[in-house]
């Protein structure tokens, strides 16, 4: 059984704006859920597998559709450890 994919359209959403809905979204979900990531700011193509990287995440695919639409699928991860305190 697949599991279900959370969908989050951020069409019309410029720079920061996508990434920052998508981790309030991934918030919400457990470590192994899928979210799904459309939008049309080009910036996405640079700025997500950035974001998943840093977050943790898997970005499993991008692809591009029709009318600039970008698609991004990311598996939530179990998140990075918070770095050490200096002292």
């Amino acid at each position: 059984m697949s599991k279900p994919i959370r969908r989050l359209d951020v069409t019309g959403a410029l720079c920061p704006l996508p990434i920052l809905l998508a981790a309030r979204e991934m918030r919400k979900l457990q470590p192994g859920d899928l979210l799904e990531v459309v939008g049309d700011d080009p910036g996405i193509r640079e700025d997500m597998p950035v974001w998943c990287e840093r977050a943790g995440h898997r970005l499993l695919e991008m692809t591009e559709g029709e009318y600039g639409r970008i698609r991004s699928l990311v598996e939530k991860g179990e998140g990075r450890p918070a770095p050490p305190r200096p002292g």
